[in-house]
């Protein structure tokens, strides 16, 4: 259920009764898009985050009728670097166990973390994205207030890449423990293969799911603090056509 909605500068911020409502309302937002930009252009391409607040939305996402997931082609927006898509913190492993082993998409492009030379994998992968012109992608934000492996030390709102390697920073290598892919800090990678700010803002429709407590002030930061690359969720607020669902846990620490 719908508890409460607003608008921050260009961002439509919805707040609902609790994590799965909010994914499910946004599998349903989604479906309708992807049956109408298939119905008028006959393909699409996807950007799809990788992290268990989308859990909700990628199961409620694959059991929507109607999607015509043949003519979909698939991205992820990060990767650690070293890692190989079979390692269980893998998020070309999440993506696929979550969402692509259940629906037939035409191609899924991978950002191959384990290449030797990072920055033409970035490369490469830049071009895919710019072939393929993503018109739809699935967002999270991160409790420093990172967007993919975009933490605020390395976010830069004027980057001329698309994807690039970066520094993780401890806050954000915490995150992954708190959300189980690894059992200590140490065991964390240090560096990954990101996608950045501003390709973000560059995709016509953006859709960001927020869930639980230690989420909260990052979202409030977002939302409530000024658009800073301290806070690389806040240039979500000049994205032209950007919605963010918030569980109760998320949104406890706005003042709104």
């Amino acid at each position: 259920m719908l508890t409460r909605s607003f608008t921050k500068d260009q961002l439509e911020v919805r707040i609902y009764s609790n994590r799965t409502a909010a994914g499910e309302a946004g599998a349903a937002i989604a479906a309708d898009l992807i049956r109408e930009t298939l119905a008028r252009e006959g393909r699409m391409a996807i950007v799809f985050a990788s992290a268990v607040s989308q859990d909700p939305f990628l199961a409620a996402l694959r059991a929507q009728p109607g999607i015509a997931w043949e003519k979909i082609t698939a991205f992820h927006m990060d990767e650690y670097a070293g890692m190989s898509g079979d390692h269980p913190a893998s998020f070309r492993r999440f993506l696929r166990e979550r969402l692509l082993d259940h629906v037939p998409v035409a191609a899924f492009h991978q950002l191959h973390g384990e290449a030797e030379d990072a920055a033409a994998e970035c490369a490469r992968y830049a071009a895919l994205l710019a072939e393929a012109k993503p018109s739809l992608v699935i967002m999270g934000i991160g409790e420093n207030g990172h967007l993919a492996f975009i933490d605020p030390p390395v976010c830069n709102f004027q980057e001329p890449r698309s994807v690039r390697p970066v520094d993780l920073d401890d806050i954000c290598r915490m995150q992954q423990v708190h959300d189980g892919a690894f059992e200590q800090l140490s065991d964390v990678p240090k560096q990954a293969l990101s996608l950045t700010v501003p390709f973000f803002l560059s995709v016509p429709r953006a859709l960001v799911y927020v869930n639980g407590h230690h989420k909260s002030q990052a979202v409030r930061s977002a939302l409530e603090g000024p658009v800073a690359e301290a806070c690389p969720a806040s240039a979500l607020r000049g994205h032209p056509a950007a919605t963010m669902f918030l569980d109760p846990a998320a949104a406890e620490a706005l003042t709104v």
